[in-house]
């Protein structure tokens, strides 16, 4: 399994989703499988959308502290 960010000690998953994780039903149950897999593993996930790390990057680190 692929993640875009992972941090081991905190448990913690982060995703950032471009227009691909949009564009379809298969996209949006893989994203929703993969998910359920971190949860199934103690994780917690934080999924942004990646044009918000360019335009509100402040907003997403403050989601993420």
């Amino acid at each position: 399994m692929e993640v875009d960010l992972l941090c081991l000690e905190a448990r913690l998953a982060i995703e950032l989703d471009g227009p691909q994780h949009l564009e379809s039903v298969e996209a949006y149950r893989r994203d929703r499988r993969k998910d359920f897999l971190l949860q199934e593993n103690g994780y917690r996930i934080l999924r942004f959308l990646a044009e918000d790390v360019g335009k509100r990057l402040d907003d997403v680190l403050d989601a993420v502290l």
